[in-house]
């Protein structure tokens, strides 16, 4: 998938993706005759310089997901900040069909951001990310 944005400088290598619960859950809600959550649809920053995937804390709870785990992560303003984690899938929706990634995503608060997700390097461990400064585009796939 290659997107290219007017300002990709300024805003970064960003895309809209959608959250959905893990397929395994989908099946086990489908099978005991539940509703499954309506994929929320969010705005996406691939950010080399995360570890791992975050998602708004919002999230997880309109999926109405429970957590899975626990763990601390250090940020620009805290140190051993404790959140919970959370096993999502990732949608990214392209005219050959989606790219799908399922994993675990740590919940934190993203106030005051103009993004809802980061995807981090344990996304970008499986994935190719090719980034053209100068004609505003990046490409990624799996």
């Amino acid at each position: 998938m290659t997107v290219t944005l007017q300002n990709l400088h300024m805003q970064g290598p960003s895309l809209e993706i959608h959250f959905a619960v893990s397929q395994e859950l989908e099946s086990a809600l489908k099978r005991d005759g539940k509703s499954t959550p309506e994929p929320i649809k969010v705005k996406s920053l691939i950010d080399t310089g995360a570890t791992s995937c975050v998602v708004q804390e919002e999230i997880p709870k309109k999926l109405e997901l429970a957590p899975v785990g626990k763990t601390k992560i250090a940020t620009p303003s805290h140190n051993n900040y404790e959140c919970y984690q959370y096993f999502m899938r990732l949608i990214i929706s392209l005219p050959a069909g989606p790219l799908i990634y399922e994993g675990t995503f740590i919940a934190v608060p993203l106030d005051g951001q103009n993004i809802q997700c980061l995807i981090g390097r344990d996304f970008l461990a499986n994935s190719d990310l090719v980034y053209t400064g100068y004609m505003n585009r990046f490409t990624l796939s799996l």
